[in-house]
């Protein structure tokens, strides 16, 4: 019988176009469920933005006051997932879900799978669920809808993915109103401040701890509003290592990383809706904040920044979307020295349109601004276009 589970499995991988789900009941009806996409991207930029890749965290200055133009060609956000389903057991459902895409190491034209999701969930019909794995941040509530696949990050917009233990209990008021809570402990990501090859996060003796309270609330349109509150807190802890990058003292500084978030999302009629996050915090360049600074070591201090960003979303029917948004990451000028980036901010419109159930063209145009402290800013307006197949 587990032969038949393993060969069903690979058959199902192998055609995904005649078989995009199964229902395995040798293995106590698990049901398997194929998903992802292909997509291929195009993007010019007329001054570079960091990393020189097919997407842009913020613009670099210019060397010696000449723009330095950009263009990609890209297919590494294509995407392919598995989600297993059961058994299930009286009022306990089970799930599975395993997520890649392609950014990993490799070559512009060589391209390594990664993981951005893998965890296991167990919910009860009460409302209260266990997950763990690599997830969302727990306190992301909101996503902006962007081309780009930074998404805002170092632009206005924290968190990415992580691995974590989260428990979450819903509390349905009525009808129209319910409340969700999430709690994690989530493992600290730090760099490596001090040198001696150890993360300073993993290096860090307690988890990340991290909250989300969102309400929501059904008003005029179908979809719920939702309001939340959020926030982390964690620590990165830093050895003592001499010129030879040999550890001398364990433990010899702690910097603390932390952030409080307010996210809300509002349906304003059936084909409009506005969304958005406002944060502040410190020590936040690995959940992609400070704009991509988190320690200034010359000063031996947190750099604290503040940011969020909005966007007004125009769907008038299935395959028509249209976004509109502005985003702002801005750093303390007192934690920042010279030529650190002091500021970075973004306009944005986008659209897709479905051309097919499966097919959708995409296209966005940005302007992006960094100020760097004491020295000049740097500017960029960048078009990105993408086509997706979706299955």
């Amino acid at each position: 019988m587990r032969f038949l589970t393993v060969l069903a499995l690979v058959l199902c991988l192998a055609v995904p176009a005649l078989a995009l789900e199964v229902t395995l009941k040798d293995a106590g009806d698990l049901r398997l469920q194929i998903y992802g996409y292909v997509r291929a991207d195009m993007s010019y930029e007329t001054q570079a933005t960091a990393p020189k890749a097919d997407f842009a965290f913020f613009v670099l200055p210019e060397a010696a006051g000449e723009e330095d133009a950009q263009f990609h060609v890209g297919a590494r956000e294509s995407r392919l997932g598995l989600n297993i389903f059961g058994p299930d057991v009286g009022a306990w459902k089970t799930m599975g879900k395993i997520e890649t895409d392609f950014y990993g190491s490799g070559n512009p034209n060589s391209y390594s799978p990664r993981i951005r999701l893998a965890f296991v969930d167990v919910a009860h019909s009460s409302g209260f669920a266990l997950r763990a794995g690599q997830d969302w941040e727990t306190f992301i509530e909101v996503i902006p809808r962007i081309v780009n696949f930074a998404y805002l990050a170092d632009a206005g917009a924290l968190g990415l993915r992580r691995p974590q233990a989260r428990l979450t209990q819903e509390l349905k008021i009525s009808y129209a109103t319910k409340i969700v809570a999430r709690v994690a402990a989530a493992q600290t990501v730090g760099e490596d401040l001090d040198g001696g090859g150890t993360d300073d996060g993993a290096d860090a003796e307690f988890p990340t701890a991290q909250f989300n309270v969102a309400l929501h609330q059904k008003l005029w349109a179908e979809k719920p509003a939702r309001l939340a509150v959020s926030g982390h807190f964690g620590q990165e802890t830093v050895d003592a290592v001499d010129s030879n990058k040999v550890v001398t003292a364990n433990d010899s500084a702690d910097y603390d990383t932390w952030s409080i978030q307010g996210s809300v999302f509002l349906p304003l009629t059936k084909c409009l809706g506005l969304q958005g996050n406002i944060w502040q915090g410190a020590n936040l360049d690995t959940y992609y904040g400070g704009v991509g600074q988190g320690v200034n070591t010359a000063l031996g201090t947190e750099i604290e920044a503040a940011g969020g960003w909005a966007q007004l979303l125009y769907d008038p029917n299935d395959k028509l979307s249209i976004g509109l948004g502005y985003s702002v990451d801005d750093p303390d000028d007192e934690d920042l020295s010279p030529g650190m980036r002091s500021k970075n901010e973004m306009y944005l419109v986008n659209v897709a349109y479905k051309l097919t159930p499966a097919v959708t063209a995409m296209a966005e145009y940005a302007r992006m601004t960094t100020d760097y402290l004491e020295k000049p800013d740097a500017s960029s307006d960048r078009v990105q276009v993408a086509m997706k197949y979706s299955f």
